[in-house]
């Protein structure tokens, strides 16, 4: 054999091995397995939900009128924010894990 002819055995032999190794890997469907952005949503939301349940328990304890309206005001405020802000950085997550098409 000459010096040409073992470099593209070689390459032939990888191929052969890539080739193979692609068969045996097994194959899954989309709809079988929840995508990662999913996953990460169901997350955030979940945590979301506790955070507000513990907050609305902190707001039903407090009982002084005027410090009451205050805390009103602020967990308003306070939940419209992370609402919009959540709402972007669930977007821009998204359109990283996707990209443009």
């Amino acid at each position: 054999m000459g010096t040409r002819t073992l470099p593209s055995l070689t390459f032939l032999l990888l191929l052969v091995v890539v080739s193979a190794a692609q068969a045996a890997r097994p194959r899954f469907r989309r709809e079988d397995s929840p995508s990662l952005l999913s996953k990460f949503q169901s997350h955030v939301v979940g945590y979301w939900e506790i955070a507000k349940a513990k907050a609305h328990e902190l707001y039903e304890k407090v009982q002084i009128p005027r410090v009451d309206q205050n805390l009103r005001h602020v967990y308003d405020k306070g939940t419209e924010a992370m609402t919009t802000y959540t709402g972007i950085l669930t977007d821009q997550i998204f359109h990283m894990l996707k990209g443009e098409e």
